[in-house]
This record gives structure tokens, C-alpha cells and sequence, in this order.
């Protein structure tokens, strides 16, 4: 077990401390881990629409857009979180495209309820404006993920695709600080953008914030590309980062399980804006969509899926190099993702059971 672990994730017990629903399901999480061992949900992400100002390089929902198809709306979610809840989940992360561009932004918060769990959403603050920053705590948000790339106003608006887009995050930050909500800086970083991102980890240090690192993957506008991805003997660079780095966080290090690890499918889950779970919102590939079934019986599907069960303690899809060839190479030259799994020739093999899988085929490599 790892401390730390515990410590991270409860790195904002000053602002949970007075929610009693909010410390008794952190608790529940942790005793159904630990004490029964059973696999708990601890977070939701919800990909709630595609639209987005940006035109970041590496965008991993480039392909969500589905022609003709109808995006989740209000009530949907809020089932999809009941169902979520009822098997653990405390947290959510709304996600896009740019998810306050969505027309009922406010009510999907709002649904997810939170002050009684931990609602978040990520945004490129172009539109987030300061009303929407007092409502926002008003209703129980406390803690915002606000997308950045550089120090640097003009690398970060090259990497980012938007001109002004450092002028917007840094008026969101001075807004948030006056209101009492705290940021987290989720930082996308590459072997070339490696040294901003340390200087934004010193820059959140100063001012008092937290980050989380997450490495390029070869998804979305990135599907193929590998020259910018780090090799497996990064990883123990970057946890090395992490470990002297209190405000440094991320999926791996803060599961219920107090270990360094992989959390999808088991902690974790991804929905798309049309309902399909993914095992996080990078992942390409769907396990089911909930329009069809409910999600326990995709969990169960998630569960047996080799690459989630054995739980790496790196993240998947930057650096497993036999995940990446057989699962994302897959979505190069679909339409839209994600794409059905089942549809995956390596599936039958990874599912654990493979005599109900269909199209299992040999390796070949």
C-alpha cells in the first residue's frame, strides 16, 4: 500500500471535510476495496459533446462527432450517474470538446450532484465566464480543471490552436482565486513540450494549485503518430516527479487501492456524448453503450478484458506498446470512435473468455 496514494487523493480535505454524504461514500469506496476486496467504481468521465474553440494538435475527441445520432441528454446522464453511483462512483469529471459550449452546461452539473460528490469539469476557459464561476460554487463546485500547455502565451496559443487562449485561462484563474475555487492544471506534454510542462508545474507551486501530467497518445488528431510518444523507461522519471511533487496528481496514484496503477474499467470509466464506455476518455474503444444495456453488465465485460485486469501500473495508452498496436492503431481509418471492441481481431483473445467472443485470432506478433 502507498500512502501517498491516500494523501492525494484526499489533497482537498479542507474543502470535503464539512460534506458528511461526500466523506461517508470515501470511506464506503475505501472499505469495499480494501476490507471486502471488491472492485469499486470511484469516477465517472462524461464526454458531453464534441464542439470546441480550440484546435489543439493532439486532441484525443477529434472522432466523437456521430453524424445523425443524438447526444445524451439531461436525463440520460443522470441515470448513467444513478447506475454509476449505486456501484461506488463518488466522482465526476465533465468533459468535452469544451463542455460549457453545451446548451444545458449549468443543469448536467448540476445532476451529477455536487455537494454530495466530487463534480469537476475540464475547459479551455474561453467561454467560462465569471457568473458562470460564482453559480458554479453556488451549486457545490469547488475545484476546476483549466487547460493549459505553456507559460508562455504564445506557445501555449500555437499548441492550443486558439489566439488569446493564455489571456482567457489566466482571467479564469484570477476569478477562481477570488472565489474560492481551487484549479488543477491538467497538462498534456510531449517529448517536446516536456521543459513547459515542468515550468507549469512550478508555476502552479507559486500559486498555490494543483496539476496532473497526462502523456501524448496516439488518438484522435495524434492517431499514428508515434515519434512524440516516451518509451517505458520514462515512467520511472515521471513517478519520480510525482513522488517530490505534492500537488502532483493523477489517475494512477490515486486509486481506492492505495497502489500505483491503471484505473480503467475497474475505478474508472469514460462515457462518450452517444453513451458508449470507454476505459478512460482516450481509449478508442467501446464496451457497450448504455442506451443498450445497463452498466453493470459492461462492467463485467470491462473486468475480464485482460489489458484492465491486470492493472498496469503505467498508463496504457501512451506507453504499452502491444496496447497501442492492437487496440488504437485499430480506430486508423475509422469514421468516428469510439469503435465497438468486439469488432477488434485481438478481443477474443483479451476478453477472458474467449469461446464467447467472436473473431479470435492468433497473435502475430
Amino acid at each position: 500500500m502507498q500512502l501517498d496514494g491516500l494523501r492525494k487523493t484526499l489533497h482537498q480535505v479542507n474543502k470535503i471535510r464539512y460534506r458528511p454524504v461526500l466523506l461517508q461514500k470515501i470511506a464506503r469506496g475505501y472499505f469495499r476495496t480494501l476490507v471486502l476486496r471488491k472492485p469499486t467504481l470511484r469516477i465517472v468521465e462524461f464526454s458531453i459533446n464534441h464542439a470546441c474553440q480550440s484546435k489543439c494538435g493532439y486532441c484525443y475527441a477529434a472522432k466523437f462527432r456521430r453524424p445523425g445520432e443524438c447526444m445524451l441528454d439531461v436525463d440520460e446522464i443522470r441515470d448513467i450517474w444513478m447506475q454509476s453511483a449505486k456501484m461506488g462512483a463518488f466522482g465526476s469529471l465533465i468533459l468535452g470538446g469544451e463542455p460549457t459550449l453545451h446548451p444545458n452546461f449549468m443543469d448536467i452539473v448540476a445532476t451529477l450532484e455536487p455537494r454530495k460528490n466530487i463534480v469537476t469539469f475540464a475547459t479551455n476557459c474561453i467561454t467560462l465566464s465569471e457568473k458562470m464561476i460564482v453559480e458554479l460554487k453556488r451549486i457545490g463546485v469547488f475545484v476546476i480543471y483549466v487547460s493549459i500547455n505553456s507559460t508562455d502565451p504564445a506557445t501555449n496559443d500555437r499548441v492550443r490552436g486558439y489566439e488569446g487562449h493564455h489571456e482567457h485561462v489566466m482571467r479564469v484563474l484570477d476569478a477562481c482565486k477570488r472565489h474560492g475555487i481551487d484549479v488543477m492544471l491538467p497538462i498534456t506534454t510531449s517529448k517536446e513540450l516536456l521543459p513547459e510542462t515542468i515550468k507549469l508545474l512550478d508555476f502552479a507551486e507559486e500559486h498555490d494549485m494543483t496539476a496532473s501530467i497526462g502523456l501524448l497518445s496516439p488518438t484522435g488528431r495524434q492517431e499514428g503518430q508515434k515519434q512524440e510518444l516516451f518509451d517505458q523507461s520514462f515512467w520511472a522519471d515521471l513517478r519520480k516527479l510525482y513522488d517530490r511533487n505534492p500537488g502532483l496528481r493523477g489517475d494512477w496514484d490515486t486509486n481506492l487501492t492505495l497502489k500505483v496503477g491503471c484505473p480503467a474499467g475497474f475505478e474508472k470509466i469514460h462515457i462518450s456524448p452517444y453513451g458508449h464506455v470507454t476505459g478512460c476518455a482516450i481509449q478508442p474503444m467501446s464496451f457497450g453503450n448504455l442506451r443498450d444495456e445497463p452498466l453493470s453488465d459492461v462492467l463485467v465485460r470491462m473486468r475480464e478484458f485482460k489489458h484492465f485486469a491486470k492493472r498496469p501500473k503505467h498508463c496504457i495508452v501512451a506507453l504499452d506498446e502491444e496496447f497501442i498496436e492492437d487496440y488504437l492503431d485499430h480506430a486508423i481509418g475509422e469514421a468516428s470512435t469510439p469503435y465497438p471492441v468486439e469488432e477488434n481481431a485481438y478481443y477474443g483473445a483479451d476478453c477472458g473468455r474467449a469461446g464467447d467472443c467472436t473473431r479470435s485470432v492468433a497473435r502475430t506478433h
